[in-house]
């Protein structure tokens, strides 16, 4: 044998591909978990089908999901969300220890615990995010659209309405999710100036204006309003800025197309249309206007007799005062969410709800000099709730969407690609604090 010749190691011509870590399959529980706060909640992803009973076990369960899950990922939790976890599960202790000893029942009604859980989905919310990895608004924008697309021209439900507030064909929390888009179009416009994002942020505004909820159109108006008074305070990301004579030019030209169109209509229907619109200024010429004005007046006569904590179960044995075929014995749907909350929780129970909302515009505006692109939508989206809380109650997604902005609150923009040989490493972590540098663990997935 000779001892020279060289020994084969059955090595390939080619090395194998490097294998890239895939996305654990976790990381697809939690998106899917994200998708079902931000999604699952509301009847447009079941065919805008408000007395569905899938719709109707997933309102309950997230009630329940809520009130079970306050210290899933507390340590996450920013300081004040922390204070939150702890107040609100003591609340509802408190709320099944009042069942037990007036009722004997630890349940008595599952329906006044849950609404006052639901604020927690927002805790929920921002731990998931942190462990789904970043969703992209545009991904957002496009289920939105989807389910539009399915629920109004599939189903057909567009055909049934009329231009009346009688034959509307969404109910206000589905309108309400079109803010999402109107403020996504609207930032696309102020960054790139394209006219497509413009065409696409009137296309939404019109529609919000068409399915005729005032309280939507109020709110979309009013959102608008705080991106403009984000770009007066310099927040706006980048070089956000409105072309004002491609503006007004795009404006100039739709009206002269639009206004033919307008003229065939049929009058009667048209000033029908306005006189709906017209309910905004003032509801007690209007018929649905007037019924929620009539029933905020005496709701908000009880709530001086209790104050701090609400009436509660005895709230819910009262029933409505109103006809309402959802609650033919006990409970009540109150329209505004802030006499709600008054009425059946007190004080305590409005300020749990508005601490949430107000440490998250707060958290998003405080540790940003500069908003991002997310940062903008959301602040706003979240701001325009507030507003939409005067005449309903807060959509069980709005919550989700907190948490969500909270995420984006505490996420680090961003930063380009750069030439190392021109940048002093040792200052590049300089940007950010870092108390977020050591919180914000490094993740590159995105949903």
């Amino acid at each position: 044998m000779n001892i020279d010749e060289p020994i084969y190691t059955f090595e390939p011509e080619t090395p194998a591909p490097e294998k890239k870590p895939g996305v654990k399959a976790i990381t697809w529980a939690y998106r899917l978990a994200l998708l079902l706060l931000l999604f699952g909640v509301s009847s447009l992803t079941y065919g805008s089908d408000q007395t569905s009973p899938v719709l109707s076990a997933v309102s309950n369960i997230a009630g329940l999901v809520a009130a079970t899950m306050l210290f899933v990922g507390y340590f996450d939790y920013p300081s004040p969300y922390k204070l939150v976890a702890w107040v609100l599960s003591l609340a509802l202790f408190g709320l099944v220890l009042e069942s037990l000893h007036t009722y004997n029942l630890y349940f008595y009604s599952f329906f006044v615990i849950k609404r006052l859980a639901y604020c927690g989905l927002a805790l929920l919310t921002f731990v998931v995010a942190r462990r789904a990895g970043t969703l992209k608004l545009g991904w957002a924008v496009m289920i939105v659209g989807a389910l539009y697309f399915y629920g109004q021209i599939l189903l057909g439900k567009i055909l049934e309405y009329s231009l009346t507030s009688e034959s509307r064909s969404t109910s206000a929390y589905e309108s309400f999710y079109l803010m999402l888009p109107l403020l996504f179009f609207l930032m696309q416009y102020l960054e790139k100036n394209r006219l497509i994002d413009f065409l696409g942020f009137l296309g939404t505004f019109g529609l919000i204006v068409l399915l005729l909820h005032r309280s939507v159109i109020s709110s979309a108006v009013f959102g608008v309003a705080v991106v403009a008074g984000l770009s007066m305070m310099g927040k706006l990301p980048g070089n956000s800025r409105l072309p004002i004579g491609r503006t007004a030019s795009t404006l100039f030209i739709l009206a002269l197309l639009i206004v033919p169109f307008v003229a065939a209509l049929s009058p009667k229907k048209v000033d029908a249309f306005l006189e709906n619109i017209g309910g905004i200024a003032k509801p007690t010429e209007d018929n649905t206007g007037n019924w929620r004005l009539e029933q905020s007046i005496y709701y908000w006569s009880q709530i001086p007799d209790r104050p701090w904590l609400g009436w509660r179960y005895e709230g819910y044995d009262r029933g409505e005062i109103m006809v309402n075929e959802d609650f033919p014995e006990k409970g009540t749907i109150i329209h505004s969410q802030y006499i709600d909350m008054l009425y059946n929780y007190g004080i305590a129970g409005l300020g749990l709800n508005l601490f949430v909302i107000f440490c998250t515009l707060w958290m998003i505006y405080s540790r940003n000099r500069k908003f991002t692109f997310e940062q903008t939508v959301l602040f706003a989206f979240i701001t325009s709730g507030l507003l939409f809380g005067i005449s309903y109650q807060l959509p069980i997604y709005y919550w989700g969407y907190v948490g969500l902005g909270l995420y984006y609150g505490f996420k680090p923009a961003e930063q380009p690609v750069a030439d190392l040989n021109t940048i002093n490493i040792d200052h590049q972590t300089d940007m950010y604090p870092m108390h977020v540098q050591d919180q914000w663990p490094n993740s590159t997935n995105h949903l």
